[in-house]
């Protein structure tokens, strides 16, 4: 696109939005309802150099991309202008095509040698690149190695890193091994070497590596093109950006045979305290519908190990943990995924511009980001965001963008139930008002803030009520009841009393006003996409919804006005505060009301479009998009003829909730939305959707004025107390003998307070990296310093030579731990 035409378009859109604040000029202490701003405009720059630049001249406000690079942060470090924020949650690893089967390992389409289709060939990746070199050549020591799915920044790294340090040892660097094992793969598939390069069928083996270009990929791809080139393969280097990469390795089939790895990178927009269920995300069919996804097949008992996991099915810690070594083990050797770092990463941004960022997921990954977004001149003004990609894949609230990019912008215009403290991970009700969770008093769950009230209790007083819903019929449109489904009615791990406000009104973008039909509707949704019968069948979807249905029990509308929800389930979490089930209608891409979902499921039951990309590819139909494309047109007749005959959807159980005049007032919303806006993305969040502009990578964002909450709600959330470790030892260590060492904790130069620390763990390492001791007995001397004493029998595994202790202190600050390393020589 011409970029003098692409300036003009966003000139005008600026000046629109600046002459629109005029006539509502507010005073500097007032705080409006929603955002702190008018609006925000969101702009594309790939280049980050080009970004920083613009950002010092004051053309843009904020560059939402975690970068990596430390020349670049040399920039805006010496620019008095900018400031950044940190973020630990982005990870890089390299997404393997495993297209074809072991024992036949080829991609369909092409008949040629697809060597990943083998989990041995796979797993000898993990010796082969050195993790170490990438960390300190390409992100110039802003990064730190990965080996597993767990974030290094996660409660669930230091909850098992023993498991963690073995798993680093085993699969440290050993190019000959690597070296080893390819071959013997290679010979094993009927391969064999010419001149020191690999053949099959008289052909040479390509592989395909589809390597991104706007950040540190760029060269990870290449990096890992040379080591392959050197074990004898033939390596295409396909370049591509975000939206080039996405309908190739995320929506392509696998099985075409255009992609052998992918240069991948991840964010956790919060602070995870839990990674189990990501094994489930990351390496199983459950993850998500899209073709890629839909092969992975681990073995059975690894699948096992990820399912119990995902669905929390252990009664103590101890079983957690056992279940958490055989998946960590599993994904090492199962080797879908060869995880590469942990980034340090930063987002620049003008020294003016204040908002709440995530501890993990930085400012793009950010929860609260636009919540709390505003500059100098708030409340009121324009804020320019600029992305290296916008509106790279479909908008749909079910199945639509996962894109890091996309879903900052979702965020602002979506919300759910709760939202999510940026530094601990815990839950705080957004629009809920609190909430009873009433859990079986075996089950190692614990109470950290006082909004929630957990009670323990007998497995008989969670019994499911006779006319709870549980699963749904799509032939007659209705939800069958417990006592319907169960000869004696089932006992649930959890069950959980959630209510909504009595004086507060939530509004949809369009107008209407939120019920208990869009929170019936959420239910009736997750059932019917997965049943035969129903006409919005997706069998991508099945396998989803069975894991759902494997510790789901029941739900009950206990009252309408205020909303009071009963669920049961056998399905729990750690900490009481997290995941409490509001049934408000936040999908896993954005939130979306029964009216203008419906307008669209209508649409995929004509067959003229589907939600997710694996049945538009199966059915080669367009992939469902809310906000630009075909889509469009389709939904929009939809609409037009459920509007003529004020269609009630799903009237068996809807009609209980929406009579004729609410089904008409919302019809006539998102009839007069849709005229007005052009797109059908409809939101309950602080800023709401004005118009998207695909081809000029533009995205404008107004302030939502019906917004039930003032725009100051959660500024109670400040920095944390992260604390400083040092640690002191003796020069040397008799083995055999008691060793001590001294530890201080401290923050801004002040003892660390020791009522803040949840948890403090050593670990001591020999000369060959073994794990020969750990413990927990500190002793605290005086505020912030502690001691540790290891006992002789401890020491006595040592052998001469440079030992390690490492300690892991975890605080109720922050979700994160804090691990600080000293070397010691240790002698006879």
């Amino acid at each position: 696109m011409d970029k003098n035409y692409r300036s003009i378009i966003i000139m005008l859109i600026l000046a629109a939005l600046l002459f629109s604040a005029v006539p509502e000029a507010r005073a500097q202490e007032e705080v409006p309802q929603g955002g702190w701003l008018d609006s925000i405009l969101a702009t594309e720059i790939e280049d980050p150099a080009e970004a920083i630049t613009r950002l010092r001249d004051g053309e843009i406000d904020i560059f939402a991309q975690a970068l990596s690079r430390s020349d670049l942060k040399e920039r805006v470090q010496e620019a008095e202008e900018l400031d950044y924020i940190e973020n630990y949650g982005s990870y890089e690893e390299l997404t393997l095509n495993p297209a074809g089967t072991p024992e036949e390992p080829y991609f369909e389409a092409t008949g040629e040698l697809n060597p990943f289709a083998r989990p041995r060939f796979r797993e000898a990746l993990n010796w082969l690149v050195d993790r170490e070199y990438i960390v300190d050549e390409i992100y110039g020591g802003l990064a730190e190695s990965k080996y597993t799915m767990l974030g290094t920044a996660f409660m669930d790294y230091s909850r098992h890193i023993s498991t963690q340090r073995e798993i680093e040892v085993e699969y440290s660097h050993d190019p000959d091994r690597a070296s080893e094992r390819i071959e013997e793969e290679m010979l094993a598939m009927g391969a064999e070497k010419v001149e020191g390069d690999w053949h099959y069928q008289g052909e040479p083996v390509t592989l395909t590596g589809l390597i991104r270009t706007e950040d540190e990929r760029h060269e990870i791809g290449d990096y890992t093109a040379n080591l392959l080139e050197d074990e004898g393969f033939e390596v295409e280097r396909r370049y591509v950006t975000s939206d080039e990469a996405s309908p190739i390795w995320m929506t392509g089939n696998p099985h075409a045979g255009e992609w052998s790895f992918y240069t991948g990178a991840w964010i956790s927009t919060v602070v995870s305290r839990d990674e189990g269920a990501d094994f489930d995300f990351f390496f199983t069919d459950r993850g998500l519908g899209t073709p890629l996804y839909q092969e992975y097949d681990p073995p059975e008992e690894l699948d096992e190990a990820y399912l119990r996991l995902s669905q929390r099915d252990f009664s103590s810690l101890e079983e957690r943990e056992k279940l958490f070594e055989k998946a960590l083990w599993g994904s090492m050797s199962n080797a879908k995924r060869i995880w590469l770092t942990d980034s340090i990463s930063f987002s620049p941004l003008r020294e003016e511009i204040q908002l709440v960022h995530d501890y993990a997921g930085g400012l793009s990954g950010a929860w609260l980001w636009a919540h709390t977004l505003k500059s100098e001149d708030s409340p009121g003004g324009t804020v320019e965001v600029s992305q290296p990609s916008i509106l790279t894949q479909p908008w749909n609230p079910t199945d639509g963008s996962n894109w890091i990019f996309d879903m900052m912008l979702i965020r602002a215009t979506s919300e759910g139930g709760y939202t999510v403290d940026p530094y601990t991970g815990l839950h705080y009700p957004k629009n809920f008002s609190e909430a009873e969770v009433y859990i079986q008093e075996d089950l190692p769950v614990e109470q950290n803030l006082d909004w929630v009230d957990l009670e323990r209790v007998k497995p008989e007083d969670n019994q499911v009520p006779e006319d709870a819903w549980y699963e749904w019929d799509a032939e007659e449109e209705r939800f069958i009841t417990a006592g319907e489904e169960f000869e004696e009615l089932p006992r649930a791990k959890r069950r959980v009393r959630t209510k909504y406000p009595g004086d507060t009104d939530i509004y949809w973008h369009d107008g209407s006003e939120f019920s208990a039909a869009d929170v019936v509707w959420n239910f009736i949704e997750l059932a019917d996409r997965a049943s035969e019968e129903s006409d919005i069948y997706d069998e991508s979807k099945v396998t989803d919804y069975q894991s759902f249905m494997d510790t789901f029990l029941g739900f009950k509308i206990v009252e309408e006005d205020p909303l009071i929800i009963d669920y049961y389930s056998d399905l729990y979490y750690l900490d009481a505060e997290l995941y409490i089930p509001s049934g408000f209608p936040l999908w896993n891409q954005g939130s979306g009301a029964w009216h203008n979902m419906n307008a669209a499921f209508r649409a995929e039951a004509e067959e003229l479009i589907a939600h997710t990309s694996a049945k538009a590819d199966a059915l080669e139909i367009e992939h469902a998009n809310y906000v630009g494309g075909p889509s469009l047109e389709y939904i929009k007749e939809q609409l037009e003829w459920m509007k003529d005959d004020n269609y009630i959807p799903y009237e068996n159980t809807l009609g209980e909730f929406i009579d004729e005049k609410e089904a008409e007032r919302r019809y006539e919303n998102l009839h007069n939305w849709y005229e007005d806006k052009g797109h059908f993305w409809i939101g309950t969040g602080p800023y709401y959707l004005e118009a998207a502009h695909p081809v000029e990578g533009m995205v404008e964002l107004e302030r939502f004025e019906d917004y039930p909450y003032r725009a100051d709600r959660w500024e109670f959330f400040e920095e944390p107390m992260v604390p400083r470790i040092e640690i002191s030892a003796p020069d040397m260590v008799d083995i055999g003998e008691a060793a001590e060492f001294e530890l201080e904790l401290t923050h801004e130069d002040s003892p660390y307070p020791a009522e803040e620390l949840r948890e403090m763990t050593y670990l001591l390492f020999d000369e060959r990296d073994n794990l020969v001791a750990e413990g927990d007995h500190f002793t605290e001397i005086e505020p912030g310093r502690w001691e540790l004493e290891i006992p002789a029998e401890k020491t006595d595994e040592l052998i001469t030579g440079s030992s390690r202790l490492e300690v892991v202190v975890s605080t109720y600050e922050i979700a994160s731990p804090v691990i600080s390393r000293l070397e010691f020589v240790s002698v006879e």
